[in-house]
Order: structure tokens, then sequence, then C-alpha cells
């Protein structure tokens, strides 16, 4: 158990640190994108923030948020979120019938060769050199799209629109439930919900079509099922949470991140709840019945965890064996190996440190798309890498700050850009450009700004009283390994904003539990 505090203490301490950057970064400076026709890649810029237009505008916030705790208003908790999904809803269906987006980039890569794999031209993955070759971890997202075609038709992107719509409500409409299942608390829940309307980053994501949306949909839906079962202890929901992660995988293989969270958390509940069992018994579990119910606990834990591995691995390998069918190959090919991603995330570029800039693909082609030799050389380029580090520590140190920041600090999360690249190929509604282009961007981009100094000072105390009081709930500790996992993850791997928001969306429970812990020191203050 002593050891269980402190693994929980080291995580909460670094994360306070990291909301601490956060913070401090979004009041000093901002992250914005070029708006060119040019520019296909992600580029971040750092720009000159208005401070006093963002106090102002915080001040503001903060004092609606109070105002409304003080009347007690979030307590109808429920109306809230219904609110605040309708509100999702009609946000994401503004843009997708407002922008018309049409897929881009690796997305457009992707869509086409779906519709190639729907005619039978399976060449991207069988031609040495194809993309499918390449990355060939692609293949359980180009499945689901296959069956997407099958169903919608080619070309129907109104479709996959709407079904990132769909996983966008859903994934709210979960960190709502998720949100009662860690504090069971009304006014955060409802504070919660009125949060959520300024996460305009990501229901911007509605106009991609990629993995990232669809895959958020199961992936939360694993969360909130491991909460039910550590709260609840029944054994259908540690199930169902190693079958939506599993799906998630399939769609988007950063959820293995996920995966590794919900693993550790399944195993270290069980220590509390072995610890409460000594604790209501009054001597050691041992000694007593309350020992063979831990050890039929543990067993179902043992066979949960086996469930979500087994799980990943028989959806990895029915999908494999689908294609080797289809193609006549007597395996996938292996692509580039994982390693020439922690290359490119440690190297400087002329972009933006540790971002893409193409050497995974490079190297690959450099060693004839060999994956051990591409294997070597990337381990080398590594070594090579971090003893440069080591000679000049301050340089590594900032190196890695600004490669945090750059993706963490970043209010928009590339959905701006995103939003410019979506729609340059084809003539959008006045309303459309306006906010690609026009006012309607400024705003929407300032929403996020603000909502970003909000979102992470209701953080950083919501960490800080956590921390002082040395105590969290399992629950809370899932989502908070999940962020942190996520952060180290990607100081490592390929770096970029649009990764993190799919980690950044879950910090809304904490954000508006410092939120109310805020107003209610506000209170004692005023009584004072």
């Amino acid at each position: 158990m002593k050891l269980k505090s402190a693994f929980n203490k080291i995580i909460v301490f670094c994360l306070i640190i990291a909301a601490a950057l956060t913070l401090g970064c979004s009041i000093l400076t901002t992250i914005y994108y070029d708006v060119d026709g040019e520019i296909q890649v992600d580029w971040p810029h750092y720009g000159k923030e208005n401070i006093p237009l963002l106090l102002i505008s915080l001040a503001a916030v903060l004092a609606i948020f109070i105002l409304l705790q003080k009347k007690n208003v979030f307590g109808h908790y429920k109306k809230w979120m219904t609110a605040g999904l309708i509100f999702v809803a009609a946000y994401c269906f503004m843009l997708i019938f407002a922008i018309r987006p049409l897929p881009v980039n690796d997305s457009k890569t992707l869509d086409d060769i779906i519709i190639s794999f729907v005619s039978g031209d399976y060449s991207e993955l069988t031609t040495t050199g194809g993309y499918l070759f390449i990355w060939p971890f692609q293949l359980g997202y180009v499945l689901f799209g296959e069956l997407v075609t099958n169903v919608f038709g080619v070309g129907n992107y109104l479709a996959w629109d709407l079904l990132q719509l769909v996983s966008i409500v859903i994934t709210i409409w979960l960190i709502y439930k998720i949100t009662w299942e860690c504090f069971e608390d009304k006014d955060i829940c409802g504070i919660v919900a009125l949060l959520s309307c300024g996460a305009l980053f990501f229901y911007n994501y509605v106009t991609y079509i990629y993995g990232d949306i669809l895959s958020m949909g199961p992936q939360t839906a694993a969360l909130y099922a491991l909460i039910l079962f550590m709260k609840r202890k029944k054994f259908r929901y540690g199930l169902l949470s190693g079958a939506f992660i599993s799906f998630s995988i399939m769609l988007k293989t950063n959820c293995k991140i996920t995966l590794i969270a919900l693993i550790m958390m399944l195993f270290m509940s069980e220590i509390r709840e072995k610890e409460s069992v000594k604790n209501s018994e009054g001597i050691a579990p041992e000694k007593t019945w309350g020992s063979r119910i831990i050890s039929h606990s543990l067993t179902r834990r043992i066979v949960i965890a086996a469930f979500m591995l087994v799980g990943m691995l028989l959806i990895d390998t029915a999908v494999n064996a689908h294609y080797c069918r289809l193609t006549g190959l007597t395996e996938i090919p292996k692509g580039s190996p994982s390693v020439s991603h922690i290359a490119m995330g440690l190297q400087e570029s002329d972009l933006e440190d540790g971002w893409y800039n193409g050497y995974n693909y490079h190297v690959f082609g450099e060693n004839n798309y060999d994956t051990d030799r591409t294997k070597a050389a990337a381990i080398e380029n590594i070594k090579e890498t971090l003893s440069g580090f080591v000679k000049r520590p301050l340089h590594g140190g900032k190196f890695f700050v600004r490669k945090y920041l750059t993706q963490w600090a970043d209010p928009v999360c590339i959905s701006t850009h995103n939003l410019d690249l979506v729609s340059r190929h084809h003539d959008t509604s006045t309303l459309g450009t306006s906010l690609v282009y026009g006012r309607g961007s400024e705003v929407l981009k300032w929403i996020m700004n603000v909502f970003m100094t909000l979102c992470y000072l209701g953080v950083l105390i919501y960490l800080l009283s956590i921390f002082r009081k040395k105590s969290v709930t399992d629950s809370e500790m899932l989502m908070l390994i999940l962020i942190f996992g996520g952060i180290v993850f990607h100081e490592f791997w390929e770096g970029s904003s649009r990764y993190a928001m799919r980690y950044y969306i879950y910090y809304l429970p904490f954000a508006a539990c410092g939120l109310k812990v805020l107003s209610g020191r506000f209170f004692l203050h005023k009584l004072k």
C-alpha cells in the first residue's frame, strides 16, 4: 500500500509540474498556424499573447462559474449534461455542413487505399514501398473503412463525418459519466458539462476522417467500464472494457497506451481492495475468510487482463489473416520499425523539434525497405542523439521542454490548421469561410485560448489539492495514469498536439473539480 501511495504521489507531482508549465505558457504566449495554401505540414509557431485581454476574459468566465455555483445552479447537473451534449452535436453538425470537409494528407491516402481495396486492388500492401507495406499497422483502420464504404458507398464523406460525430458525442457523454463515478458530486458534474462547451479543439476534428476520433468512443467506453468494474466488482464490466479497448486499438494503435493504463490500474486497485478487507476484519487478510475473496478477486483481474491482451492480439491476427487470404501473401510485411518513430521524435528539425519530418519514411527506403536494417539504423541514430543530449544537458532539457509545450500548450491542437486543410479543395459556404479564414476563426481560436488557461488552472488546483490530501481514488488515478502515459510517450514518439488532444480532453473532470475548489475558497473568503 505504501508503494502504491508513493507511485501515486510521483505521478501527481509530475502532472503538477506539467500542468504548471502549460498554464504558464498559455498565459505568456500562444501557438498558431499559418493559413497558407502552400503549407501542408503541421508547423506550430509561437506568437505573442494578448495578456491583458486573456486575463480579463478569464476573470469574466470565472465570475460566471462562481456566480452559478453560488446560486446552486450546477446542482441540476442532468439538465446541464443534456444541454452540453446538444451543444456538442449542434456545433459538429454546423462544421460538417458549413465546411463540407474532404480527406487530406494521410486521410486522403487511406481513403484512396480503401476504395482500391474495395475494387480488389491491393498493390499498396503487396508492392514494396507501398503505403501499407511501410505502415501495415493501418490495416485495422482500412478494414473498418471497407465496411463503411460497403455500407454507405464510395466517397460518402458525410457518412464518415456523422460516424465521427457519434463518436464525439459518446466520448463526451462518457466523460460526464466518468466524472460522476470519480467524484459523485452534482456540482462538479454540472461544471464539467458547461466546461465541455469550450473544448472546441476536440469537436473540430469531426471534419478529419481518420482513426483519431473514431477510436475515442470505444477507448472512453473501455475506461468507463473498468471504473465500473473497480467500483461495482462486476466481472462483466471488466470484459466489456477489454472488448472496447481491443476495438479502439484496431482503429488507432496509440490506444495501446490506454491498454497499459487499464491493466496497471486493474492490479493496483487490487491493493486497495486487499487493504480494505484487512481494515474491515481488523486482522491480516491471510488469516480470514476474506483472503479467499481477495484470491478470487485477483484471479478475476488476471482473467480480465488476459482477455484484454488476447482480444487485441486476436483482432490483429484476424485482420492480418484476412488480408493474407485476399492478397496471397504468406505474411503481412513488417513495415517501418517503431524505433524509427522514436528516432524522429528525438531529432531537431527545421520545422519543429521532435515533430514529423519524414525521417521514419526515408530511413526505411534508404535501407531497401528492410525492417531489421532500418531498426539498426534508427537505434544508432537514437544513440547519437542521446549522447549529444548527455554532452549538452541544458540543450537536451530545452529540447524536451519545448517539445512538451508545442504539443500540450497548443490551445487549438492543430484543429484550426486542419479546418484549413480539409476546406481548401472546394468552395465552402460563407459561414465556412468565416470559420476557417475570417472573423469566425478568430472567435473560435480565442475561445480555445481562454479555455486552455481556464482548464489548466482548474487542473492545477485539483492536483495540488489531492497532493496535499495524499488521497486519490482508483477511478481518478486511472485517468491520471493515462494522461501521464500520453505525456511521456509523446516526449519520445513523433510529436503532435493532435495526439495530445486525445489526453487533453480527459482533463475535463479534474478541471471541473478544481474550479469547484476555487469557488469554495472564494465563498469562504467572502464569509470571513
